[in-house]
C-alpha cells in the first residue's frame, strides 16, 4: 500500500512539473524580452524559451550593439547557464553586449543583416549554424570608423568553435555598392585565431546594377590557417586601413573554377591555383605553388584583339600555360631559396628560374612576418646565385617566321639577321667587355640552333640592396658585377 502512495505522489509531482513548465518558460521568455529592450538599443518581437534543453529563440531581433543588426530568427541551445538563472530570464542573451562571453552547444540564425553605419558596408546571411560555441570575455569597448573591423578581430581572438556553416553570404562594399556573394561557407575547428579548415562553394563578385558577375570562383579549400600575427594588429584600437596586418600562416589552399565577365573579355581561362607549405623544422619551411589550366585566347576587347594578331603571327590560336614553383625558408642559415620556378608555354618554351638569397637578417624576416615590404629595404638580404633556363619548344621557329612575314624576308635570312643584331648589340651606358661579347654570342647561337639556353649569375660578393645603385652608375660592368655566364646545350 505504501509503495502505491509513493508512486502516486511521484506521478503527481511529475504532472505538476509538466504543467508548470510552460508557465516557467513563458515567464523566462518575458524576462529575457524585457531585459533585451531595457535600454532602448534593441527590440525583439518574440522570445521563446525551452528550459529542458536550455534553449532561447528570438524572433525579429533588431539591435545597435554591433552596428545596425536585423535578425529574423536566432536560436541558441545548450546554453552554459544555471537552470535557476535561465528560469529567471538571466542569460547571456538577455543583456548581451560586445565583450560578453557566450557558451552554447548550438546557434542557428536565419535571415540576418549587419550594416556598418560608419562606412555603409553591409553583410547579409541567409542561414548560419554554429556548433560548439565558446566565446570568452574580450574588450568590446571600441570607437571610431573601423569599429566593426576591430571588434570582429577581437571576437576572432576570443572564439573557439567546433564548426560554422553559412549559406548565401552577401557582402556589400561601402560607397561602390558592389557585392561579393558566397553560396556556402564552412569553417571547422576554430581555436582563438587558428582554423583547421575552410571550404567555400560559389564565389561571385558583381558590380552594382550589373546582370552578371565580373569574377567567379567555383570552390575554395584551405587548411591549417593561422591568424596569430594578424589579429593582434587588427584588434588594436589605433588600427587604420592600410596599416600592415602581418603574415597569414596557411598549411594549404586550393582555389578552382575561375570565370566571369572580366576573364572572358580578356579571353582568360584558369583552372586552379594551389599552395602547400611544409614546416620541416622550427626554422625551415618549404612551399609549393601551382597554377593549372591557365589559357589565353583572343577575347572581345581591343587588348585581346591585339593579342589575337600576335598569336596569329606565331601560328597559335591560344596560349596554354602552366606554372609550378617551389621555395624554402631557412632562417637558421639566413637563406631564402627559390628552388625551381617553372613556366611552361605549350608549343613555345619552358622557362625555369632558381635563385638563392643569402644574409637574410632579422630585419628581413621581421618585415616578411609583419607584411611590411618597405621594411626589407633596411635589411642585408643579398642575391647569392640565380639561374635562368629557356628550353626552345618552338618559340624560335615561330618567332622567326613571324619576323620574316613582317619584314618580307625568307625565314633563314630573318634568323641570320636577328642573330647578327644580338651579337652586335651594345647596351647603352654599360661597359662593353669581352665577357659581355661572349654572353651575347651564346644568346645569338641560341637563335641559330635552338636547344637550351642557361644564364647563371653568381655575384661575388653577393649583391645586396645597398649595392643596387652600382647597377645604375655610369658604365657598370654588369657581367662582372653580377657574375654572369651563359651556356648553350642541345
Amino acid at each position: 500500500m505504501k509503495k502505491k502512495w509513493i508512486a502516486l505522489a511521484a506521478v503527481v509531482i511529475v504532472a505538476a512539473g509538466a504543467a508548470a513548465l510552460p508557465v516557467g518558460q513563458r515567464f523566462a521568455a518575458s524576462r529575457i524580452k524585457a531585459e533585451i529592450e531595457r535600454d532602448g538599443t534593441a527590440t525583439v518581437e518574440t522570445v521563446e524559451v525551452g528550459l529542458l534543453d536550455r534553449r532561447v529563440t528570438l524572433i525579429n531581433l533588431k539591435t545597435h550593439a554591433f552596428g545596425e543588426v536585423v535578425v529574423h530568427r536566432a536560436q541558441v541551445s545548450g546554453l552554459s547557464v544555471p537552470f535557476s538563472d535561465l528560469l529567471e530570464g538571466r542569460t547571456p542573451l538577455s543583456d548581451f553586449r560586445p565583450g560578453d562571453p557566450l557558451r552554447a552547444e548550438r546557434l542557428e540564425v536565419t535571415e540576418a543583416r549587419v550594416v556598418d553605419p560608419a562606412t555603409g558596408a553591409s553583410l547579409a546571411v541567409d542561414a548560419l549554424t554554429v556548433e560548439g560555441l565558446d566565446l570568452v570575455r574580450y574588450d568590446g569597448a571600441v570607437t571610431g570608423p573601423y569599429r566593426l573591423a576591430i571588434l570582429m578581430a577581437r571576437i576572432a581572438s576570443a572564439l573557439s568553435v567546433r564548426r560554422i556553416e553559412e549559406k548565401k553570404v552577401v557582402y556589400t562594399v561601402a560607397v561602390s555598392g558592389d557585392t561579393v556573394e558566397l553560396e556556402k561557407l564552412s569553417i571547422d575547428r576554430v581555436d582563438r585565431g587558428k582554423i583547421g579548415a575552410i571550404a567555400i562553394d560559389g564565389v561571385d563578385a558583381t558590380p552594382k546594377n550589373a546582370n552578371e558577375a565580373s569574377f567567379k570562383i567555383a570552390e575554395v579549400n584551405a587548411k591549417d590557417i593561422g591568424l596569430g600575427r594578424m589579429l593582434p594588429r587588427l584588434s588594436d584600437a589605433s588600427w587604420v586601413l592600410g596599416r600592415p596586418l602581418g603574415r597569414l600562416e596557411i598549411g594549404s589552399f586550393r582555389v578552382a573554377g575561375f570565370g566571369g565577365v572580366l576573364l572572358s573579355q580578356y579571353g582568360v581561362s584558369l583552372g586552379a591555383i594551389s599552395l602547400e607549405t611544409n614546416r620541416q623544422s622550427v626554422d625551415s619551411v618549404a612551399s609549393h605553388l601551382r597554377i593549372e589550366g591557365l589559357g589565353v585566347r583572343p577575347g572581345s576587347n581591343a587588348e585581346a584583339a591585339r593579342l589575337g594578331v600576335l598569336l596569329g603571327a606565331l601560328g597559335l590560336r591560344e596560349l596554354a600555360l602552366g606554372f609550378d614553383c617551389s621555395g624554402e625558408e631557412r632562417r637558421a642559415k639566413r637563406e631564402l631559396g627559390i628552388t625551381d620556378c617553372r613556366l611552361t608555354i605549350a608549343d613555345l618554351a619552358d622557362v625555369s628560374l632558381a635563385a638563392g638569397l643569402v644574409n637574410a637578417d632579422d630585419a628581413f624576416w621581421r618585415a616578411l612576418d609583419d607584411g611590411n615590404p618597405l621594411g626589407i629595404g633596411g635589411s642585408s638580404i643579398a642575391l647569392g646565385s640565380a639561374r635562368l633556363s629557356i628550353v626552345d619548344k618552338g618559340v624560335i621557329e615561330r618567332s622567326v617566321r613571324a619576323l620574316a612575314a613582317a619584314t618580307r624576308q625568307l625565314p633563314s635570312a630573318a634568323r641570320a639577321k636577328l642573330a647578327q643584331d644580338i651579337r652586335s648589340y651594345q647596351p647603352p651606358d654599360v661597359l662593353i667587355t669581352e665577357d659581355l661579347t661572349k654572353l651575347l654570342d651564346t644568346a645569338a647561337r641560341f637563335i641559330e640552333q635552338g636547344g637550351t639556353l642557361q644564364v647563371d649569375a653568381r655575384p661575388d660578393p653577393p649583391l645586396g640592396l645597398a649595392a643596387l645603385g652600382r647597377l645604375s652608375s655610369p658604365g657598370p660592368d654588369l657581367v662582372s658585377l653580377l657574375g654572369l655566364s651563359a651556356t648553350l646545350s642541345r
